[in-house]
């Protein structure tokens, strides 16, 4: 670990000094291209077009082609100035050309005949109105609306969701957390700020999945190898400049993924100094209590969050000191090099109460005195054992759930029984009290605190060098690290258990760009990104040669000693990208070309260390007392029995090439053609640890299945290539019909695509879990010979301690060693199974075929029109596919894991839109979208929210996709209130300034399928749940709050609606898949704003605001969306049809920040 660290900072170091050295340039996308014309529309050849940086004074300088045509590239979004001059024509001068980020924005520009030295200057702000370059949906979330609007946890990728063709809500748990989409998996959306490892945004782009989107900073990858659609660095609010987030793209420059491409420009210095400074503020005591705790009268919660946000930035030109040279003391970086830094930081100290049932004092002495020499008195008396007690809580035996005889109530606490037989034997499950009380109290229960403590600190240098008039440097990056204790509720809260997790999440970004001449330039990048934390490193002060102690057998929740179990606790993770892209750009006639081609090599070595260390069960306390384990659970290498081999060194790569032609075909027509290769290599290990289940010849596909190490899991798909067609035209009919069709007021745009998809990690990871290699244990049962078996299972459950504190610490366990049959199969006994994932032997890679028509018009009041038709079918989409159930089983396999790219999905919309851009202190974006989305399974990811009901045939599981949502609307706006919004002086000051930002949310409800607790037969196993066989129709189909509440869309239950008869042989289902509808959603988040001017202090520009963020302002209710195969859609069950709990109440953020 530390030398691949050691190894990752020299790299870097080597990069920065050679793109020092080599003079590298800008890395940005945007471009101003269009048409110079005279008064009667001729085309004027070699007019010289100068593009300036208002903040940087950087210059760029072309020349028009004989067609008239213009374009100049790798702008940063900004402010500019556009000059025009030719001779025998007037100069003219655009003074407020607005670029927005990684877009082509049109500027049409005609010229007056005169003399050159006459100047036409234009002063008012230019920015488009209409989308005359480009067929891309997409939207540009600017400065001011990342500052302004209200994002939870100041976490920017929750404006995506306001970008057309792209749903989502951002919802909140009762308690805070991010709403998954429903039946998904996977990080989830942050739900720790921009401190999330693996951020998740739970959003939809044009009916795709979530894993299908993608996420860059200044041009290059942030994505998290393992799963799709999450990125390892969320960049903080003062560090954006821009976000642009494309639904649909036409551009063969973006692959990758097919959903949401959103693309964030960090800031930069300029030749002013600029900064910031904020403090935020989130305390529980201004949130309120959200209206339904649930159907069995749990009490409402609030967002329980306490925590301090704090930060800023400082940007502005490079001075250095000049030592020995004479002259000037400081080297002046104005107008040639710039920096720019920013930083983030959180705090955070909560503490929640739970009430348990826990050992006594007395119960642990006891054992401690009458065990001396036992694993459980070591257990018993080590650190932190003891639970943190806020009170106790007095309660009967009966409460606890005991009958008085084996139980009685003492001034300690419970007596359940006592200490009886001697260390190693059983006592009997006839009589789990030992023989009863003894007189001595073994529980209580009492009121737990359960702590956690978060500390975040994410840091953003940036560098600008302007080196010469056609080199420019930049490099930025991102340093983001956390550290989060947690104690474990479920483990009694005891200091032993508590976990520290410390992320590191790093980027870095360098980028050379070069001006070959006035119509080509060329730019490279690299970057690297990174995430990794080692938590027996980071939870130094916890034993994890304590093994996970859990008794059961108690008439309440288990009693828990040692830290959680899981393979990722303690987890070791280290996943790296690294990424090369080379784009030439060359402006020929009036095409825009744009060759390219880019290399990004992945690593996962990521190491699962927690099942190594064992965890046991014991059937009551005295068990435990006696070291008598009954149940057995650990990883381990089945060919030695010592610990597993869980650390995997996955690779994989992508590789592209891609042509892009923007072609201004006429001056109000321009078409974007492209083409795309993308190749993703298969995964494979680095040392060749990776095995693969081959199927057997037809009739013997398990019978026959070979387990043989493999080199990567599938074969190459090499044949990916993707055409991109767009176009846009602006009609102009000049003053027919009244001017209403002039080219300045209506653009019709379009387009056709295919895009790939990276298949995520997360599907072939399981693999680490493969014999030979690895195997899971589960073993049971060691009770007496009485009973189930002979004591501790044979031998096999060896009940001990680590060596010390590290998981991997335990002894050997020889009595798990395993053989292979001659297919590479373990020989198991007494019916145990193994499970196996793998890979088909065909994988191709999944793909999309994208498209739009949309038409744009130019209203009065600055306001734009927008009626769009979008839509995309997905083709080899991947699903998880047990092969159990498709072929003749032998008993061998458990389960038989394949991700198999096997279905399509389809989704349409009618998307429409209305825009105002910022002016006179107003703007607004209002989005509506019907739209009806179909596939088999919504996500690819191993969770039990997306097992099929009928997989003997997968047309049987069509329907409306999990996130299906006929209806949606959504406004985001910011209004200046007008109040003194003018006045400059001290009374402008104290009254004037105020501001109202907001974000609208509503939509229909998500689908959901009923299911009955009976079991439909396959080939192999049966599988359960299923669709009921069938509907008798009568349910009601009322959406509102109260019908999810009361249950009334289903008087008298499931039962009365659906039949609950178990499926004879493979009869179909009586229902479709995500037949019925949830309910609705309605939020409305706002942002009150009073800035106080300190221009006449510090400087114009200058302010201190004081903001309040309220989200779900009017403090509505909504309800959890309904989950597979929850209490909520099972047919059987009393609470079918009912809302399991209610989402957040109203949560306020405070907050101050200085602008200087």
């Amino acid at each position: 670990m530390h030398r691949l660290q050691f190894s990752l900072r020299i790299v870097c170091c080597a990069l920065l000094v050679f793109f020092v050295t080599t003079m590298a340039s800008a890395q940005f996308r945007a471009s101003i291209q269009g048409t110079v014309t005279d008064t009667s529309g001729g085309l004027i050849p070699e007019a010289t077009v100068t593009v300036t940086n208002k903040g940087t004074a950087k210059e760029e300088k072309v020349t028009t082609s004989n067609e008239g045509f213009y374009r100049v590239s790798a702008l940063a979004p900004g402010s500019y100035t556009v000059s025009v001059e030719k001779t025998g024509y007037k100069k003219k001068v655009f003074e407020n050309v607005t670029v927005n980020a990684e877009a082509t924005q049109g500027l049409d520009i005609t010229l007056d005949v005169g003399d050159v030295s006459a100047v036409v200057t234009v002063s008012q702000e230019t920015a488009p109105v209409l989308e005359t370059e480009n067929a891309n949906v997409d939207k540009a979330i600017t400065t001011q609306e990342v500052r302004t609007l209200p994002q939870f946890g100041r976490d920017p990728y929750e404006l995506t969701r306001l970008t057309p063709g792209v749903f989502g809500d951002a919802a909140r748990s009762g308690t805070g957390g991010a709403i998954a989409l429903p039946n998904t998996a996977g990080p989830g959306g942050s739900s720790r700020s921009i401190f999330q490892t693996e951020n998740q945004p739970q959003i939809s782009a044009n009916g795709q999945r979530i894993t299908a989107n993608n996420y860059q900073i200044d041009g290059t990858s942030v994505n998290s190898l393992t799963n799709g659609g999450a990125a390892v660095i969320t960049p903080n609010q003062e560090s954006i400049k821009e976000v642009r987030v494309i639904a649909n793209v036409y551009s063969a420059e973006y692959g990758r993924n097919s959903g949401a491409q959103v693309l964030t420009v960090s800031q930069n210095g300029t030749n002013q100094f600029h900064g910031s400074l904020f403090l935020k503020n989130n305390s529980p005591g201004l949130n309120a209590f959200n209206k339904y705790g649930g159907p069995n009268g749990a009490p409402n919660i609030r967002v329980n969050q306490h925590l301090n946000q704090f930060g800023g930035s400082i940007g502005g030109p490079i001075y250095l000191p000049r030592f020995g040279e004479g002259g000037r003391s400081t080297w002046k970086g104005k107008n040639r090099a710039f920096f720019f830094f920013s930083y983030e930081g959180l705090r955070s100290s909560n503490t929640d109460t739970v009430n348990a049932f826990i050992e006594t004092p007395d119960f642990r002495q006891a054992v401690i005195s009458g065990r001396p020499n036992s694993i459980a008195a070591r257990i018993l008396s080590a650190s932190g054992i003891s639970p943190r007690v806020v009170s106790v809580i007095p309660v009967t035996c009966a409460f606890a759930g005991y009958n008085a005889t084996n139980c009685r109530q003492l001034a300690g606490g419970l007596d359940i029984g006592r200490l009886a037989g001697a260390q190693g034997q059983y006592i009997s499950f006839g009589d789990l009290s030992g023989g009863g009380p003894d007189g001595i109290p073994d529980i209580e229960f009492a009121q737990l605190a359960v702590p956690t403590i978060s500390r975040g600190n994410q840091f953003n240098p940036r560098i600008d060098l302007n080196v010469t008039k056609k080199d420019t440097l930049t490099f930025s990056s991102y340093i983001s690290r956390f550290a989060g204790t947690g104690a474990d509720a479920a483990g009694r809260s005891r200091p032993m258990g508590d976990i520290t997790t410390a992320p590191q999440n790093l980027f870095g970004m360098a980028t050379w760009s070069r001006t070959i001449s006035s119509t080509k330039t060329n730019e490279a990048r690299f970057n690297a990104t990174r995430f990794s934390f080692n938590e027996i490193a980071s939870s130094s002060n916890t034993n994890f040669g304590i093994p996970r102690i859990e008794i059961e057998t108690l008439p309440f929740d288990r009693i828990r000693f040692g830290a959680p179990w899981a393979e990722t606790t303690p987890g070791i993770f280290s996943e790296n990208t690294f990424e090369f892209r080379d784009t030439f750009r060359w402006v020929r006639g009036n095409h825009g070309l744009s060759i390219g081609g880019e290399r990004r090599w992945e690593q996962d070595n990521n190491d699962l260390s927690g099942g190594s260390r064992p965890l046991f069960t014991f059937a009551g306390l005295f068990n435990f007392a006696n070291d008598a384990p009954l149940f057995y659970q650990i990883n381990a290498d089945p060919r030695t029995g010592g610990p597993a081999q869980s650390k995997r060194n996955f690779r994989s790569s992508t590789d592209a090439l891609f042509f892009q032609d923007d072609w201004k075909f006429r001056p109000n027509l321009t078409f974007n053609l492209g083409l795309r290769w993308e190749y993703f290599a298969p995964l494979s290990e680095k040392n060749g640890i990776l095995s693969n289940l081959v199927l057997g010849p037809t009739g013997q596909e398990l019978t026959g299945a070979r387990l043989v190490t493999v080199k990567s899991l599938y074969p190459s798909d090499r044949n990916n290539f993707a055409p991109r067609l767009g176009f846009a035209y602006s009609p102009n009919f000049g003053e027919k019909f009244h001017g209403l069709l002039n080219e300045s007021k209506l653009v019709v745009r379009g387009g056709f695509g295919i895009a790939y998809n990276r298949i995520p990690l997360l599907e072939f990871a399981n693999t680490r879990g493969n014999p030979p290699f690895f195997a899971r244990y589960a073993i049971c049962c060691g009770t007496s010979a009485s009973d189930f078996s002979t004591p501790f299972n044979g031998g096999q459950i060896l009940y001990a301690l680590g060596a010390n504190n590290s998981p991997f610490s335990y002894p050997t366990n020889t009595a798990l060693r395993l053989t292979f049959n001659a297919n590479g199969i373990p020989n198991l006994a007494n019916g145990a199974q193994v499970e196996i994932y793998g890979a088909p032997a065909r994988v191709p890679t999944p793909y999309v075929y994208t498209y739009s028509l949309e038409g744009q018009y130019s209203l009065p009041a600055k306001l734009v029109a927008d009626v769009a038709y979008q839509g995309s079918q997905s083709r080899k989409l991947v699903r998880l596919v047990n092969e159990r159930f498709l072929f003749t089983d032998p008993g061998t396999f458990s389960n038989i894991l394949f991700p198999t790219p096997d279905t399509n999905a389809s989704y349409n919309a009618l998307i429409a839109r209305l825009t105002r851009r910022f002016s006179a202190g107003f703007q607004f974006d209002a989005i509506y979208r019907f739209a009806k989305s179909r596939d088999v399974v919504s996500y690819e990811g191993p969770t039990a929210n997306t097992n099929p009901t009928y997989p003997l045939d997968v047309r049987q599981e069509v329907g409306p996709s999990d996130f299906d949502v006929r209806h949606n609307f959504v406004a985001s706006g910011l209004w200046e209130l007008p109040i003194f919004r003018h006045r400059k002086d001290a009374v402008g000051s104290l009254l004037g300034g105020w501001q109202v930002s907001g974000i609208l949310t509503a939509h229909t409800g998500f689908p959901w399928t009923p299911v009955v607790g009976q079991c439909i037969s396959t080939r192999g196993p049966s599988i359960c749940p299923v669709r009921p066989v069938a509907y008798f129709g009568g349910a009601g189909n009322d959406t509102s709050n109260n019908a999810f509440i009361t249950g009334s869309n289903f008087p008298g239950g499931g039962a009365k609606f659906f039949s609950t008869a178990a499926p004879v042989g493979f009869q179909l289902p009586g229902i479709g898949r995500n037949s019925f509808r949830g309910p609705h959603y309605f939020d409305v988040d706002m942002t009150l704003n009073k800035k106080f001017g300190l221009g006449h202090v510090l400087g114009e520009g200058r302010y201190l605001e004081v903001k309040a963020n309220f989200f779900n302002i009017f403090n509505l209710l909504n309800l959890q969306p309904f989950n597979f195969n929850t209490p909520s859609t099972q047919v059987q069950n009393a609470l079918f049809g009912r809302a399991e709990r209610g989402l957040a109440g109203r949560v306020i953020e405070i907050q101050g920040r200085l602008n200087f």
